[in-house]
């Protein structure tokens, strides 16, 4: 056996190790959510109250806190190109969720939903341990650069995809694309680039808040489930079609694009990394904030993680990153 293929079963072993643990501590979250729902500790007033917090004042904290924490590691080259693909990459999804949409025959008012999880996945709470494990803190700042560019888009893109199948003036509405979200990326990207010092202890404080985010996300889709009955959670087959789609063929379709404009290996396997990741909890944040279709959210969210588990082990192994 080649020192190389022992590489990669290495790779693998430890990619399916850091998922296994990442998943259980999602779905003890998300039991938990499921059980306080269902004792009627959270209702869906509580449910609604939760997903402000967690929108306009975790997440903002979360994405300031995460950027400056890492800022200092990693090379400009790298850091440069990593830009230009994320951007890309976001600016290349939505066309994908066009053609999911017409693939799978998605009702009209359900495809600004199925846009909003082709474009984003869950690249923290799961990419990030995922890409820490494989290549340490060079690679998770890479991760949090890359989580910059999502977090500006989440609540950019992301806005226009809730509105969608409005009028022209409220899908483009600037009030709502000016939103505590948009303000932490660019806290975030003004304080290095300023290089203002912020007293440690502010800094913990942000950190606490901002690491908040992703528990109380994954109590909210527990929540969401509890809400559904067994058929509303299992009967959908679209969800089905979409979850095999979008977890193996889109990943391995866009590994020969990733390798086509990025050379640098750690790169271009930190960016297959991130589009392999299962739906982002932000979806049930984002449908749940503006009246859409979160019990598809949650189902979403609970499958493409289940499926993540083999998925993405798979698509590392075939790409042979």
């Amino acid at each position: 056996m080649t020192m190389l293929s022992l590489h990669c079963q290495e790779i693998v072993r430890m990619s399916i190790t850091v998922l296994l643990l990442q998943m259980i501590k999602l779905f003890i979250l998300m039991c938990l959510g499921y059980l306080l729902y269902k004792v009627k500790i959270i209702d869906d007033h509580t449910r609604q109250h939760m997903t402000k917090v967690i929108l306009y004042v975790t997440t903002p904290a979360l994405i300031i806190n995460s950027f400056v924490e890492n800022m200092g590691t990693g090379n400009g080259s790298g850091l440069g190109t990593l830009f230009i693909v994320a951007i890309c990459l976001y600016a290349l999804l939505p066309l994908v969720g066009v053609i999911f949409n017409f693939v799978l025959r998605v009702p009209k008012e359900s495809r600004g939903m199925y846009m909003f999880m082709t474009v984003f996945s869950n690249v923290g709470f799961m990419g990030f341990p995922v890409v820490e494990a494989l290549y340490g803190s060079l690679g998770l700042f890479y991760a949090a650069v890359f989580n910059c560019i999502f977090n500006i888009c989440v609540f950019t893109l992301g806005v226009v995809f809730m509105n969608s199948g409005n009028s022209v003036r409220e899908v483009i509405n600037i009030k709502k694309l000016l939103n505590p979200g948009i303000a932490g990326c660019l806290i975030a990207l003004i304080i290095p680039m300023l290089k203002i010092r912020i007293p440690d202890t502010i800094m913990e404080v942000i950190g606490s808040v901002g690491g908040l985010t992703s528990t109380l996300a994954m109590i909210l889709v527990g929540a969401s489930l509890a809400s559904m009955n067994i058929r509303e959670m299992f009967g959908d087959s679209r969800v089905y079609f979409y979850t095999i789609i979008r977890q193996f063929l889109l990943p391995l379709a866009s590994w020969g694009l990733i390798k086509l404009f990025i050379k640098e290996e750690m790169l271009a396997s930190i960016t297959l990394i991130m589009v392999a990741m299962p739906v982002g909890n932000t979806a049930v944040l984002f449908a749940t904030e503006y009246n859409k279709d979160e019990k598809l959210a949650a189902r979403t969210i609970f499958l493409t993680t289940v499926t993540a588990m083999i998925s993405i082990p798979f698509v590392m192994w075939v790409c042979g990153s």
